[in-house]
């Protein structure tokens, strides 16, 4: 079943953004850093999560070193936030991680600015090894086709609902392979929150939670988040008619006020609103399943898809994060060694599992199968099931971190009435074209 993912849908994969990887094409994929068997090589690796996710990638940590004991991983986890922030400060000062996590949401940013080695090289001495990936899925890794990401794995967006909430409350949603309009989720938020007497939220607030939010509304609209030629792709009134929904929830309780939002989006997994039975339904990737039913041990947890337009339209795309290596880093081959691990080693594989989604190595991705959570059985039937209606779509542009922190900044200064939609939404697009010309 994960090959047939991997193999058709990823045929749909994104299209390749105009950016540019650094380093040199014809790096030296030797041992850079001194004598790995002499215990005196140190690598940084650098991710986002939260603490399960930490612990599984500690083990994989521990798993590289014992099998390389001549090199040592120095760990640092962050939070999502946390970690694009760190980033950000640690490139600029030409500190960046060995081995770091990237999203294509962001890519661009590090990539124009040489900060993400070509990995080709190592692919092509042997250190990273592809035989078992589908080029669909490597080509993700492609920015203005030079290879200087290697994809953790491939998952889509989704809503992770408490099922028990839902059905104890009388609401109506559809199976995971079925769609539900816009109209119909507010209708289903407004009837819980009633029966609730106002005391669980429906969901919580994604109107500003990133600029992929907003690519979801945008391509129902017959747009995009971005052009091709990385620009701005979607209209004002699109935005403003974004914004207006959400405030319309917020002001009929279906969401929470901002200040909750604002507080909730600082909070740990386990604090926030979803896993304290505060609101039913969270929008995250579908490969998190796992982590938000280990919060309702009790309870079931389902998965369901995105709304789409009134009009039937989706908005659906495949995602997935990846693995890239520092064009500034002395030991490349080593953080190299590391990809490869992670993509090709049975045992960090069975400790990931679907953590970042369905793992890209065909081979391994079929072996674990047969031990996987209900969960993560859940996950992939949910993830095989939409990526026959997903499509691909244009990688953002440098400058996309930027314009995801203006975003939340505009879209708060929404929920506390600071500004309406259509004032917010008129600020932001003004902004988006002032970044993106630059």
């Amino acid at each position: 079943m994960k090959k047939k993912i991997l193999a058709s849908a990823l045929c749909l994969a994104m299209m390749a953004s105009l950016a540019s990887c650094g380093g040199d094409k014809d790096v030296d994929t030797s041992n850079k850093s001194g004598d790995a068997s002499t215990g005196d090589v140190t690598i940084r690796w650098s991710w986002w999560g939260d603490t399960t996710r930490h612990e599984k990638y500690n083990q994989i940590a521990d798993k590289f070193e014992e099998k390389n004991p001549g090199i040592k991983v120095e760990r640092e986890p962050n939070s999502w936030a946390d970690y694009w922030d760190k980033l950000s400060v640690q490139v600029a000062g030409g500190n960046a991680p060995d081995m770091m996590g990237q999203h294509l949401q962001f890519a661009a940013d590090y990539s124009t600015r040489g900060a993400l080695q070509d990995l080709q090289p190592f692919v092509d001495d042997g250190t990273i090894d592809v035989s078992k990936v589908e080029q669909s899925v490597l080509d993700t890794g492609k920015m203005n086709d030079v290879f200087c990401m290697v994809p953790m794995a491939v998952t889509t967006q989704s809503l992770i609902a408490n099922k028990t909430l839902l059905d104890q409350y009388g609401v109506d949603y559809p199976a995971y392979n079925e769609d539900w309009t816009w109209d119909e989720f507010a209708a289903e938020g407004e009837k819980f929150v009633k029966a609730t007497n106002g005391e669980i939220w429906f969901t919580g607030d994604w109107s500003t939670a990133s600029m992929n939010i907003v690519r979801y509304w945008s391509r129902m609209n017959g747009q995009e988040a971005y052009t091709e030629d990385g620009k701005r792709g979607f209209e004002e009134e699109t935005l403003a008619e974004w914004l207006t929904m959400w405030k319309d929830l917020r002001d009929k309780g279906v969401i929470p006020d901002a200040a909750t939002t604002t507080e909730d989006k600082s909070n740990a997994l386990e604090q926030n609103l979803f896993s304290t039975h505060k609101s039913a339904i969270a929008s995250v990737p579908a490969n998190q399943l796992y982590l938000y039913a280990e919060q309702a041990p009790d309870e079931e947890v389902i998965l369901l898809r995105q709304p789409i337009s009134n009009d039937k339209k989706q908005g659906v795309f495949v995602e997935g994060a990846h693995w890239a290596v520092s064009s500034k880093s002395a030991h490349q081959k080593e953080a190299a060694m590391l990809i490869n691990f992670w993509t090709n080693d049975a045992d960090a594989v069975n400790i990931y599992q679907m953590d970042q989604g369905v793992p890209i190595n065909n081979e391994l991705a079929s072996q674990i199968s047969e031990n996987l959570s209900e969960s993560d059985k859940k996950c992939i039937e949910f993830v095989q099931a939409y990526m026959e209606v997903a499509s691909g779509y244009t990688t953002p542009p440098a400058g996309a971190t930027e314009l995801d922190t203006e975003l939340q900044n505009y879209g708060s200064a929404v929920g506390f009435g600071e500004k309406t939609p259509e004032e917010a939404a008129k600020e932001f697009v003004a902004k988006v074209d002032e970044v993106l010309n630059k």
